[in-house]
């Protein structure tokens, strides 16, 4: 699968990107926001949208239940996982507002990297 991965810790992006790819799956790596919608453009225009984002939920640049809100619609057939400390799926309801959304699957930090990736291999 074609995975965007958006995590600000660089120790652990490296380690997310490495075993996703020893897993098979294609990485595009960023650590902010604005470096992630650089790349959701870039993957799209090229014809390769990512099959799934994961992305960290607080980030310096902003916060990725928005950035899922924000770019869903434009990745309608995208799978997120969104990590975080703290459970947002109540955040994503409330903030949604009712419109359509891509699925995603909310893991809670710490998370072994055997479970987030079976959070999108799964479907």
């Amino acid at each position: 699968m074609r995975v965007l991965l958006v995590e600000d810790d660089p120790d652990l992006r490296t380690e997310i990107r490495e075993y996703l790819q020893r897993r098979g799956h294609e990485v595009t790596d960023c650590g902010s926001l604005g470096d992630g919608r650089a790349a959701v453009r870039r993957l799209v225009a090229g014809s390769t949208p990512p099959e799934v984002v994961v992305c960290d939920v607080n980030l310096p640049d902003g916060n990725g239940v928005d950035f899922y809100i924000g770019l869903s619609s434009e990745l309608p057939n995208c799978q997120w996982v969104l990590m975080s400390g703290n459970h947002d799926l109540d955040r994503i309801d409330k903030v949604s507002g009712g419109i359509s959304l891509a699925p995603c699957v909310v893991v809670e930090k710490p998370v072994s990297l055997r479970t987030l990736c079976a959070a999108f291999t799964r479907t």
